[in-house]
């Protein structure tokens, strides 16, 4: 791997002046990481990354992710929401980019089994459409890291080499080779090569890896130049392809349109929106200031400020990325952030075509991205989801991310089916709107209770003055999770000998189930049913084969029938308002039925099993006049189910291999 990024290789000598160089700030690149502020003055997040500064302690300092060690490796995961992307993948995005473009399958490679094969033969080009669009097509890698998006000498993942060039599969890769297929001069071939690096862009936030990224741009020209020319690219040239570099791949923060880390733009003056920013002078002031990033605009040799608001036309023909997904939480908090959704929006505005990958939960309305947000999106006749992997691990190796990962396309010309409802398997998608098409469809969270569905009274706070400062802020009258643990003398493990009434209420003590007793005058319910009935409770959350996958699947942890004065803590939400225990022991059935289990598995995948996941599971009649014998076993239960809602046998099939036995009841 030493040789993945050479800063002592001719190329990178004759141009790392430039490769530095921001031509927002007219100064260098920051370094925008922590990474190395050990090593001093001039190795601070905010300092400019210098010549001496690379070579003058340690001349390994500047290295590839794949040559990090593991732990240096995760800590940038956790810390700057750094996931590589490996070259399979890009390779699989970038596909779905050209199948657009050219309008069938395969253009440049067919992939496989996280590897491709090489297209043999010219690329054969659509009617009304020739090869020079092609290389003019406008591309963009957001949040580009090393560019493994764009450029692929290596795997940014595993650290090998891809050779020849030829191998190869980034955009500009492509680019190249079309470039290299329809000129036979060398005249002509350098003014396309040079037009395609004109035409590929990318931001990045951290300094290290934007001056890696550029440095892969500036050797893959190398590696094609002499591929064809048998030929090194003289320093002049090499000087020309750098200044391109420099000006299309750029340091920003995503997130705001600035360079990073500096004090808010004050707009002092009017800037044109074509203003090359050419008239900005270099200030002795060391402190950074965050400036409107600047892009090249080569083809009217313009430049325009990075400013969607200010943007009638879309700057890019097509988007491509892997943003980063959270920030970071502050303090001891352990709730990050969800940040991917800004980067989706963003790129919404500024291209007319638009291919990420992202954490998948926001397509089960699940996860911390806005409800409003994941409601535009699963309605817009713009957008459509590409693949969706349940198993994220399969794809970003010791990357574990809840819910799973999809590749999504946004088209602002296409006019695609809302999604509403993702789903990501065909058979249960047919079993989906096989019963919420039967007659009188009602789901079963009509009958599910919402978040804290028992709450303390003033009474409890009054007798016990202490306990609001033993609960969380702003949960002083949730019947919460510790409840048990944080107030020992509210509830109690044994029921106390004497007149006063009591709640027997379910929870969890010491990692284990267990019921305690506490007062009913300290207890309101949301809904006097979820006390005076029969119900079952169920666990809120399963985190172990929790969501529907490539393995069986629980889905569900053990529910329990609750008896007429049976609460439960928020550790448990309550399904059904019974008559009678027959009733409420029905239910308990239905609940772990596989045929109800699948269908749960539509919405739930975290494992958070909130009243809103059981949507689509439908409503039963759990008395005696029900079309479904209710004393049956389960797996007689469960075949009443199918034929009651017309499964085909891949259906029935679909969910014995997708849905866990559970006990035999």
């Amino acid at each position: 791997m030493d040789r993945l990024i050479d800063l002592n290789s001719i190329p990178v000598q004759a141009t790392l002046q430039i490769l530095l160089k921001d031509k927002t700030t007219k100064k260098n690149i920051i370094w925008a990481t922590n990474t190395y502020k050990d090593l001093g003055a001039g190795f601070q997040d905010t300092d400019e990354i210098t010549e001496r500064r690379i070579f003058g302690l340690n001349d390994r300092i500047l290295q590839p992710r794949a040559s990090k060690s593991l732990e240096e490796q995760k800590e940038r995961t956790r810390i700057k929401a750094e996931v590589m992307t490996p070259s399979w993948l890009c390779n699989k995005m970038n596909n779905y980019a050209d199948e657009d473009w050219f309008g069938y399958q395969n253009v440049f490679n067919t992939a496989g089994n996280n590897t491709w094969q090489i297209s043999k033969g010219r690329i054969e080009f659509p009617e009304g459409r020739e090869w020079q669009d092609y290389i003019d097509s406008r591309r963009i890698e957001i949040t580009c890291g090393e560019a493994p998006f764009l450029v692929s000498r290596y795997d940014t993942v595993t650290g090998e080499f891809i050779e020849p060039p030829t191998q190869r599969i980034g955009l500009l890769d492509r680019k190249l080779r079309v470039v290299g297929e329809n000129t036979s001069d060398y005249d002509t071939w350098l003014k396309w090569a040079i037009r395609a690096f004109q035409s590929c862009y990318g931001y990045e936030y951290q300094g290290d890896s934007l001056l890696i990224a550029r440095i892969n741009m500036l050797m893959s020209f190398c590696d094609y130049h002499e591929a064809r020319w048998n030929k090194s690219p003289d320093a002049v040239l090499l000087r020309k392809i750098a200044n391109i570099i420099a000006w299309n791949l750029w340091q920003m923060d995503g997130l705001k349109g600035t360079t990073p880390l500096g004090a808010h733009y004050e707009e002092f003056h009017q800037l044109s929106l074509w203003e090359d920013l050419q008239h900005q002078q270099e200030t002795e002031n060391d402190d950074l200031t965050a400036l409107p990033c600047v892009i090249k605009r080569w083809r009217s040799e313009t430049s325009l400020r990075w400013e969607e608001s200010t943007m009638s036309k879309k700057l890019f023909d097509f988007c491509i990325g892997n943003p980063p997904y959270q920030e970071k939480a502050p303090g001891e908090s352990t709730s990050d952030k969800p940040i991917y959704h800004y980067f989706m929006d963003a790129c919404h505005g500024i291209a007319d075509k638009t291919e990420l990958i992202t954490p998948a939960r926001y397509l089960f309305n699940a996860g911390a991205t806005p409800k409003e947000w994941n409601a535009k999106m699963l309605s817009s006749e713009h957008f459509k989801v590409l693949e969706y992997e349940s198993d994220a691990q399969k794809v970003f190796t010791n990357n574990s991310i809840t819910g799973g990962i999809a590749i999504s396309y946004y088209d602002n010309d296409a006019k695609y089916h809302p999604i509403e409802t993702f789903v990501p398997y065909k058979e249960l998608e047919s079993i989906k709107e096989k019963v919420i098409g039967s007659d009188g469809f009602i789901g079963l969270n009509t009958i599910i209770s919402g978040r804290t569905p028992y709450l303390f009274t003033d009474i409890m706070h009054s007798e016990h003055p202490d306990a609001e400062a033993l609960l969380s802020k702003g949960h002083a009258y949730d019947v919460s999770s510790n409840a048990f643990s944080s107030l020992p003398t509210v509830f109690l493990q044994a029921k106390p000998q004497n007149s006063d009434e009591y709640f027997r209420v379910l929870g969890r003590l010491n990692n284990q189930r267990t019921y305690c007793w506490v007062k009913k005058q300290y207890i309101k319910g949301r809904q006097a049913q979820y006390t005076s009935k029969y119900k079952v409770f169920l666990p809120k959350a399963n985190g172990a084969s929790g969501m529907l996958g490539d393995s069986p699947a629980r889905l569900i942890s053990t529910p329990v029938v609750g008896e007429p004065n049976d609460i439960a803590t928020d550790t448990f939400i309550c399904v059904g308002m019974f008559n009678t225990k027959d009733e409420a022991e029905a239910a308990l059935k239905y609940l772990q039925t596989k045929f109800a289990r699948v269908l749960l598995g539509i919405l739930k995948v975290t494992q958070i099993n909130s009243r809103d996941t059981w949507r689509y599971v439908p409503l039963q009649d759990f008395t005696p006049s029900s079309d479904i014998d209710w004393s049956a076993q389960l797996k007689d239960i469960d075949a009443q189910l199918n034929k009651k809602y017309g499964l085909s046998s891949a259906e029935e099939a679909f969910i014995e291999a997708h849905v866990k036995e559970l006990c035999n009841v």
